[in-house]
């Protein structure tokens, strides 16, 4: 590999750029997670049962083609301006255009609506995965030094959740009327964050580690299903199933909590507001920790205090300021796990270089998105059925005690089972150190020096 003599120093102008790239990444899987569901079912009319089952068929469907999409980007041609920040433009561009049609689509045209539902949702997936993983892709692309990899997993992070803030505190209130002009300033306003930030932020980052055009560290497709059965790399694939399954359990229930148990849509924005609270300093713990003791005990640290979140939450769900105090335990739990997450898959990047010599970031991010999709299918669809066996009624002033009682289920009890089994999976079986990875990043650097 010709290594490119560049400095892998990164200055704060970039680092802001970085952000800023994340924070228009955040609003698109954001939005449909919130709120997607109850416009479907309460403005465009839709069944939940039969759009439980798009969910579903959708992102497993969709995240099939992943893989193959990281492959095609791992194998972009190297320029001047890099190879991830190219894709990164022309996904947002192309995914912000089919973005409006997931969501107005059936509610511009009724009579098809759960067809027009269906295909928009299915090529969101395809052109969502183009900006996306080349996102992702980037990380480890940026630099080889492990502590700015982990400043920069925090800065992930904090775009990510800046966004998601924002979102979670204004959207309530925005959409509270549940009105299809309410729909339309929060999409649109939505879209011009997502193309602003994205294409305005890639323009100030750097791909420093770049690779040959030889061609000898490319992957076959037949090493593609080799890198995903690599230990660390499947076992984060499994968790991330498990745990992302779990937190969209959670948000994609959300909305009928908030209007149907505690009466107020608008107490959703409270809720999020106190839960960045307790994520701010838990983000920045997490980079200090991480380098301290390393990733994987720094990850089961979290796991263990969200875990504590949701059990204080399970005997008074309806209670309002124990929801409060649950979310503030939860999300610095999940703040400790969900900044990690981007260190470790960039961990996991050079873990296979160093196992195969192959560069292979995008297969990585890709089989990541593959399995986020997956779960986002299980995550949305699995409120949905349970919301049609209950008995849920669309815009019903009250629900039946078995449409609540649904309700609940999918806000305490099966998040707290899915976290439980993503933490003991990763106790047990993910096998990267902090002295093994440091022992691994000396070689690689030793080698790519030596080209």
């Amino acid at each position: 590999m010709e290594k490119v003599k560049t400095s892998q120093k990164i200055g704060i102008g970039e680092k802001l750029c970085f952000l800023l790239t994340n924070v228009g990444n955040i609003p698109l899987m954001m939005l449909l997670s919130l709120f997607l569901t109850i416009f479907y079912t309460d403005v465009c009319g839709l069944d939940p049962g039969k759009v439980a089952t798009m969910f579903l068929l959708s992102k497993v469907v969709d995240g099939i083609s992943d893989p193959i999409m990281g492959y095609l980007i791992d194998r972009l041609p190297q320029t001047k301006f890099g190879r991830m920040r190219t894709a990164l433009i022309i996904g947002t561009v192309i995914c912000t255009i089919n973005y409006v049609f997931v969501w107005f689509g059936p509610y511009w045209m009724p009579a098809a609506g759960l067809a027009v539902a269906y295909v928009s949702y299915l090529l969101l997936g395809f052109t969502f995965d183009i900006m996306d993983i080349s996102l992702n892709s980037m990380l480890p692309l940026m630099t080889d030094d492990l502590k700015t990899r982990n400043q920069l997993s925090v800065i992930k992070m904090v775009g990510y959740m800046g966004g998601a803030m924002f979102l979670s505190i204004v959207g309530p209130v925005i959409v509270e009327s549940m009105t299809i002009n309410s729909f339309y300033i929060l999409i649109f306003g939505s879209l011009a964050v997502v193309l602003i930030g994205s294409i305005g932020g890639v323009m100030g980052i750097h791909e420093r580690v770049r690779t040959s055009e030889s061609g000898d560290e490319k992957y076959s497709i037949p090493e593609l299903f080799k890198i995903i059965l690599i230990r660390p790399v499947l076992v984060m694939l499994i968790v991330n199933l498990v745990s992302t399954t779990t937190s969209m359990l959670i948000s994609g229930v959300g909305t009928y909590y908030y209007t149907y148990i505690l009466g107020n849509l608008a107490l959703m924005g409270l809720v999020s507001l106190v839960g960045v609270v307790a994520q701010v300093p838990a983000m920045i713990l997490s980079a200090i920790l991480g380098n301290k003791i390393g990733k994987k005990k720094t990850y089961l640290v979290g796991v263990v205090i969200a875990l504590a979140g949701l059990l204080i939450r399970i005997p008074f769900a309806a209670n309002l300021l124990v929801v409060i105090i649950s979310s503030l335990v939860y999300t610095f739990g999940t703040g400790l796990t969900s900044t990690l997450i981007y260190g470790i898959q960039a961990d996991n990047s050079n873990y296979v270089e160093y196992k195969t010599g192959k560069h292979a970031e995008g297969a990585v991010a890709s089989t990541s998105s593959f399995i986020t999709k997956c779960a986002q299918g299980l995550g949305g669809s699995i409120p949905l059925y349970i919301l049609a066996a209950t008995g849920y009624v669309a815009n019903a002033a009250t629900q039946t005690e078995s449409a609540v009682n649904g309700i609940l289920l999918n806000f305490t009890i099966l998040p707290f089972a899915g976290l439980l089994i993503s933490g003991i999976i990763f106790a047990l079986f993910y096998n990267i150190t902090k002295e093994d990875m440091e022992n691994i990043n000396k070689e690689l650097i030793q080698k790519h020096e030596s080209m």
